[in-house]
């Protein structure tokens, strides 16, 4: 009599664990078809051809700079943690393209500020050490 309450009890658990596992894969299932669709229907909600944050500079934990074009207009925004204000309004020629100015960012720290006409102690008009005009 035991024996058949064991085997009976053993038959429970496993269709319990069994039921158990087809709940948490439907439930995975309808995780990652309610993902897709809410995604794609904020892709086009985001979607306008009005605005566009060009960049975003941060400043502190809760304050940066933007510009944004807003239809033809750029302009340069403050956000805060309370507030947003406008600062100015730019032209687009005035822009500098991330991809036009790579170039720049190849030159070293002392090549910049040797431009700028910044001169180091212990450095010679080359950029090099003094001690190294001997060799």
């Amino acid at each position: 009599m035991t024996l058949l309450l064991t085997n009976s009890s053993r038959a429970g658990s496993i269709s319990q664990l069994i039921t158990v596992i087809l709940i948490f894969v439907l439930v995975l299932i309808v995780t990652v078809y309610a993902t897709k669709y809410v995604g794609s229907y904020q892709k086009m909600q985001g979607f306008n051809r009005n605005l566009e944050v060009i960049e975003t500079m941060r400043l502190t934990n809760n304050k940066y700079l933007q510009i944004v074009r807003a239809a033809d207009k750029y302009i340069v925004i403050a956000i805060g943690k309370d507030e947003v204000t406008m600062l100015t309004e730019i032209d687009g020629d005035e822009l500098i393209s991330v991809s036009s100015d790579k170039g720049s960012m190849k030159d070293s720290f002392a090549e910049i500020l040797s431009k700028s006409g910044i001169k180091f102690p212990g450095k010679n008009e080359a950029g090099s050490d003094k001690s190294n005009n001997n060799e």
